[in-house]
């Protein structure tokens, strides 16, 4: 069954993106910005990211350097209840 979909949805792509965290900012604040601001994010370091198909939550990750580019390892592939829990708690919301 599996080799079967692989088949038939092998080349189907979707977009994958990593978010190391989320703010939300007003127009003035952005209007402030400059080169060289520093925003501060809803994460602390060290915290997973999160691994996004198609802008909706799968997985979390750490960040990695492979061979000088970024990486991500994937370390917690999302259940219904983990995501039910970070949408209730407004991370998605």
């Amino acid at each position: 069954m599996i080799e079967h979909a692989r088949n038939q949805f092998g080349e189907v792509l979707f977009d994958i993106r990593v978010e190391l965290g989320r703010k939300k900012v007003s127009v003035r604040e952005m209007l402030n910005w400059e080169k060289g601001t520093i925003l501060k994010f809803n994460k602390t370091s060290g915290e997973p990211v999160d691994f996004l198909v198609n802008n909706k939550p799968l997985a979390l990750g750490e960040v990695m350097v492979l061979d000088d580019r970024f990486a991500i390892r994937i370390t917690e592939i999302l259940d219904k209840e983990k995501l039910t829990e970070m949408y209730k708690d407004g991370i998605y919301g």
